[in-house]
């Protein structure tokens, strides 16, 4: 009896000492159970990044734990995985995606766009066949009642409508603008005490108090063309003052920058990329970032000459970067602006269309100065045909000076968003031997009409170009940049402008339609690599983070015209759920 003690006291103790070596031999599988299960589905892995129309694995189960995919396959063999805590989820036939990785969009300003209810800005509504004069008039009156109701040194913020009438034709707002709508002088004789902003679609007109006020956040040389004598300032303005004047508190910011987020996990998004330029912006969305708080996924691109270049977690140096917030690169505002206001080569238009076009002149050598000092450049907004000529003269000029072969350039992954007017055919070898990627908008699909109107049908071609650039081997990935998304709540309709290019029912230039899997691709596996998380972002593979959606409707089945209509159903980030349909 004694012996068998004894033996059995030996076994034991034998086999606690190999424990350790047991479980680094065990199959990783087994080390611990999921934290959740999705069976029964449609698992589309995106695994497959070529450019051809095979969208990779599909099965029928996935298992996530501690935020990342365990493991794909089918039914059986994953909820045999399952533990006493695992959650299973009966997906009932749905199909399962990664989440999207929107390459290039503002949701710091979308966040503050709806504050006009609550008091910050108020909005000055165009009547139907009203001139441009007579809003002039109106804003002064509604100037001169707000001034009535503030104390002297706050803030006086209004909205002008998009488009009005002058000389007998609709003119856009930033047009008017530039050409001197209302003057800084104009504002300060009625606000002289208050600090006035009036926003601009993407540009500003600022009176003296306010100009005062902006001038003081910046420690070093300005971005060129930030504010004229006269007023009108560029849309670097409209991303601080709202964020760094019209909104006091950094955790009422925060709020109001968490509650955006969720807003875009519920149309499918759970990366987005964009352009900071704001200090108090950074701060708000790092203390969501701690806080575990934030809901999806910033991969920012700090802009040079503004004041958030000073400080050194932009440029990826303070050690700051984390799985929800991080630097992928650098830009500036833009060499030119939104339509009306692209800079192209065409010149077989009237003065009157011409006269429209910008160019932020002194801005290309910001980016061939940045090249140079080794930092690569993304998220810069790059319009026309021409701003794309000087995008590329300016990483050519700065590569030169730092030395660099062409590998070390493509090396970089230097990025240009857009594609609104760009590129023409001739400037898509260069862009293929620069290995430059391409962030497409299909929203300016829906610019086709005006484009149509006033450069003339065989510019067409010119618009989101993106299976020419597939074809030629440019690594090209979707941006939305549209802060009227709300319209359409998800952000497959813009995957479906990409695949149909059909607008108001009429389809522009066919031949740079592509196939579904294609334009998810662009959404996810490849929009990975511009955000620089190929590794861990943009397919459902073991070890990836758990970015997913599950769809209302089969993505891969449904009518072509139909795709624009899907929605998430439920929408994961790190495993967690950011967005849950009623219905789901």
């Amino acid at each position: 009896m004694k012996h068998s003690i004894r033996s059995l006291f030996f076994v034991v103790s034998l086999a606690l000492l190999r424990l350790p070596a047991l479980a680094q031999t065990m199959p990783q599988l087994l080390v611990s159970y999921p934290d959740m299960i999705l069976h029964n589905g449609k698992i589309v892995t995106m695994d497959d990044k070529s450019t051809s129309t095979n969208p990779g694995t599909i099965t029928q189960a996935v298992a996530i734990r501690d935020g990342k995919i365990l493991t794909v396959g089918n039914n059986q063999p994953i909820l045999s995985l399952k533990g006493p805590q695992t959650k299973i989820v009966d997906l009932k036939g749905r199909t399962v995606v990664p989440g999207i990785i929107d390459t290039h969009s503002h949701l710091y300003d979308y966040a503050l766009d709806g504050q006009d209810k609550e008091g910050v800005r108020t909005r000055v509504r165009a009547k139907p066949g009203e001139t441009w004069e007579s809003i002039k008039q109106r804003t002064f009156e509604t100037l001169r009642r707000e001034v009535s109701k503030k104390k002297p040194g706050e803030w006086i913020a209004l909205d002008l409508p998009r488009e009005a009438i002058k000389d007998g034709k609709e003119v856009d707002a930033i047009v008017v603008a530039r050409r001197g709508l209302i003057h800084k002088n104009e504002l300060d004789q009625i606000a002289p005490n208050n600090p006035v902003y009036l926003r601009v679609r993407t540009t500003s007109i600022l009176n003296g108090k306010a100009m005062e006020l902006v001038k003081t956040i910046w420690a070093g040389p300005t971005e060129p063309d930030l504010m004229r004598e006269d007023g009108f300032s560029s849309n670097t303005l409209n991303r601080i003052i709202g964020s760094d004047f019209l909104i006091p508190s950094l955790n009422e910011l925060a709020e109001l920058y968490k509650q955006e987020n969720l807003r875009w996990a519920s149309y499918g998004v759970t990366t987005w990329s964009s352009h900071l330029r704001s200090p108090k912006g950074l701060a708000a969305y790092k203390l969501l970032d701690k806080r575990g708080d934030i809901g999806i996924r910033l991969a920012y691109t700090p802009s040079l000459g503004t004041p958030i270049q000073g400080l050194p977690e932009m440029y990826g140096v303070s050690g700051y970067g984390s799985d929800y917030l991080w630097f992928v690169g650098t830009g500036i505002r833009g060499l030119d602006q939104s339509y009306p206001g692209i800079l192209t080569t065409i010149t077989e238009v009237p003065n009157e269309i011409k006269s429209r076009e910008v160019f932020n002149d002194g801005f290309p050598t910001f980016i061939e100065n940045a090249v140079a000092s080794g930092l690569r450049i993304a998220g810069t907004h790059t319009a026309g045909d021409k701003a794309l000529d000087q995008m590329l003269e300016s990483i050519e000029k700065g590569s030169a000076k730092a030395g660099l072969t062409v590998d070390q350039i493509r090396a970089k992954r230097h990025s240009i968003d857009h594609c609104a007017l760009n590129p023409r055919p001739d400037q898509i070898p260069k862009l293929k031997h620069l290995g430059i990627y391409m962030s497409c908008a299909p929203k300016y699909v829906e610019d086709s009409p005006e484009v149509l109107r006033d450069y003339g049908e065989k510019y067409l071609v010119w618009i989101a170009p993106v299976k020419s650039l597939i074809d030629a081997g440019v690594k090209t990935v979707l941006e939305i940049d549209d802060r009227e998304i709300f319209k359409v709540g998800t952000a497959f309709h813009y995957i479906d402008l990409a695949i149909n290019r059909e607008v108001e029912g009429k389809v522009y230039t066919g031949r740079e339609r592509i196939d579904r899997v294609l334009a998810l691709k662009m959404a996810t596996s490849w929009a990975a690599e511009y955000v620089l998380r190929e590794n861990v972002l943009g397919s459902l593979e073991r070890g990836k983070y758990a970015d997913l959606m599950v769809l209302n409707r089969d993505y891969f089945t449904v009518p072509e015209r139909e795709i624009r209509k899907i929605k998430p159903l439920l929408t994961m980030v790190g495993g967690k759920i950011v967005h849950q349909a009623p219905n789901f």
